[in-house]
């Protein structure tokens, strides 16, 4: 029977020698967004480096980060910089071939010798960071152009190692409750600024709290750029008097009339960060759709944002929820970040109009996210206003004296809120794992270990060594120190899955506070928040906890099984597998039969 298909040609394409590929492309790296506009322009010619080991590296840089973040490829741009420098001073780099593992090493030693702006060693990041960058694109020529390389180039497996064996400096409580105060303080004086120019935007009047003058100008500079704070030149060149523009404040204060800037934005983010526990880069990302409705608590509202990986590859769902009734819950300050940017949106890049914190740079005029650069920049004057404010409110009222703010960077909140929520656990690093979302409790150690944490640690060890000691040296038959009573012979043990916490806000949950939602809510059995979908995949997952039961049931002593088990055992049997159709027993079966083994109950 003949085949309708065309003939295959299996015939094996000749392959270009090495080198000319990146020839071809010159050492010009041009990379561009998913809409096709050029996000970033790297010319390694002005680089002093080789010819043919720059059109090379170039060709790594353009394939290697094809699909990373603009700030990977900044870092990328960087690391080549520094490896430039060092091939201009090193003299012995003359080719591509010259690239071994001698080099290698020569440069590791260039970098320790390096001092910053201060005149101190660079960090141990930053050379890290820098080391990194050059390995890449080695990594990349290796394994696509071997043989445009010297035979043996190797680097160390850790030049720099245990880099987070320090930790870093971490914020109390209290330090953290002071840097919040003086968020909500510039918060609502933004937000006021900003209804105030909404509400002279809307009518001709003249609104209360609005001068003349002020009225005027805000509508005036709000005509000139379709609602948008225009640019210095723009305002001469279309006849505005400076002078009464400096009256009102300046450009940065009437611009707070008319949307979000980087002043403005400040509080937001450092109260946010604190609030969410968000790492800095992913918080400055969040996207506009970031807000999701709670599924069981009318009065509690999701916050999603995710976090990258892999040079933005890789994309971890992050997430907390939120009482909108308190005034200054992160729902609420998002709400008001989204009416603040919504003029920036329209005039924003294809790419850029899904995030969250819009900002219009004030080199460039381009509207992006706000950048970590332009943060840091604006943090150090947000806590130089914030202390001078506090210096006048405590000279004016030294009985109720404020204490200032310390001098902090957004890199040290996330770890401070860890560190506190440790604290006010007890020490429960599973707790701190799931604000922080973390996949796995050993990154999450990282985040809280330090010597308060530490001396809290040894404190709940001595206290249940000591608990131990006056157990084994007590009189014979006592019964063990517990702060819970012992379940009674014929009494049914349900704290294991909480069986008997019906009511998410009674406080009967493990580690829950009464009238607060239970932090476990929707992981019990018997749990009124708990939500099954009936679908062959958590079918199959309910079926392999059936049998362990089942298994337990065999291998463990009988009293012990119905103590301990007997009740989730029947609640799986008797109230919710009734609840899946029959048809969806057979194909979930199967699917049980390919999924991972569930480990023993004991």
């Amino acid at each position: 029977m003949s085949s309708r298909t065309g003939r295959l040609d299996r015939r094996l394409q000749a392959v270009a020698p090495h080198g000319q590929a990146a020839t071809a492309a010159g050492a010009v790296v041009e990379l561009r967004d998913s809409w096709g506009q050029v996000q970033g322009h790297y010319d390694l010619e002005t680089l002093a480096l080789p010819k043919d080991m720059a059109r090379m590296l170039a060709e790594a840089f353009r394939q290697h980060h094809a699909a990373s973040t603009p700030e990977m490829c900044r870092g990328c741009w960087k690391a080549l910089q520094s490896f430039a420098r060092f091939v201009a001073e090193d003299g012995a780099v003359r080719s591509l071939r010259d690239l071994d593992t001698a080099a290698v090493g020569r440069y590791i030693a260039w970098l320790d010798r390096q001092v910053g702006p201060t005149g101190e060693p660079r960090s141990r990041k930053g050379r890290a960071n820098v080391l990194s960058g050059l390995r890449q694109l080695v990594d990349w020529m290796k394994r696509h152009h071997p043989g445009a390389l010297a035979q043996r180039i190797d680097f160390p497996y850790r030049v720099y190692p245990d880099l987070n064996a320090q930790p870093r400096k971490r914020l109390p409580e209290d330090q953290l409750k002071t840097i919040l105060r003086a968020c909500y303080e510039d918060i609502n004086a933004a937000w006021a600024r900003f209804e105030l120019g909404r509400e002279i935007l809307r009518s001709a009047a003249v609104p209360q709290g609005a001068s003349v003058q002020l009225h005027g100008l805000v509508r005036a500079l709000a005509g000139v750029d379709g609602g948008v704070m225009p640019a210095r030149l723009t305002l001469v060149a279309h006849g505005f008097n400076m002078a009464a523009i400096a009256r009102e404040g300046g450009l940065r204060s009437l611009a707070g009339y008319l949307h979000l800037t980087g002043e403005t934005a400040v509080p937001f983010f450092v109260a946010l960060a604190i609030q969410l526990a968000a790492n800095p880069h992913p918080l400055a990302r969040m996207g506009r759709e970031c807000l999701r409705a709670h599924p069981l608590d009318e009065h509690r509202v999701i916050v999603e944002w995710d976090k990258a990986r892999g040079g933005g590859k890789v994309r971890r769902a992050q997430r907390r929820s939120f009482d909108r009734r308190r005034r200054h819950a992160a729902p609420n300050l998002i709400d008001k970040l989204l009416a603040m940017t919504e003029p920036l949106v329209e005039r924003a890049g294809r790419d850029h109009r899904g995030f969250l914190f819009l900002v219009v740079s004030e080199k460039t005029r381009h509207i992006a996210p706000i950048s970590l650069s332009t943060l840091t920049h604006t943090l150090k004057a947000f806590i130089a206003r914030a202390n001078a404010r506090i210096a006048i409110w405590n000279q004016a009222a030294p009985e109720r004296a404020r204490v200032p703010l310390p001098d902090f960077a957004a890199v040290l909140l996330r770890g401070s809120v860890a560190t506190e929520h440790y604290r006010a656990s007890g020490g429960d690093i599973l707790h701190v794992q799931q604000i922080l979302n973390h996949g796995s409790a050993v990154t999450t150690e990282a985040y809280v270990i330090g010597p308060s944490t530490e001396q809290l640690r040894r404190e709940t060890v001595a206290r249940l060594q000591k608990l131990m000691v006056s157990w084994l040296t007590g009189p014979a038959g006592t019964a063990p120190p517990s702060d819970r009573p012992m379940p009674a012979a014929g009494v049914r043990a349900t704290a294991p899955f909480g069986h008997d916490c019906l009511n998410p806000l009674d406080g009967s949950g493990p580690g829950a506070q009464t009238g607060r939602v239970c932090a476990h809510l929707g992981g019990c059995l018997r749990c009124p928040g708990l939500v099954i979908p009936l679908d062959e995949a958590h079918l199959a997952r309910i079926l392999l906890a059936k049998e362990e039961f089942e298994r337990a049931r065999e291998r463990l002593d009988a009293r012990r099984w119905e103590l301990l088990y007997a009740s989730s055992y029947r609640i799986l049997v008797q109230d919710i597998l009734p609840d899946f159709p029959e048809a969806m027993h057979a194909p979930a079966a199967m699917l049980a039969k390919r999924l991972p083994p569930l480990p023993m109950l004991e």
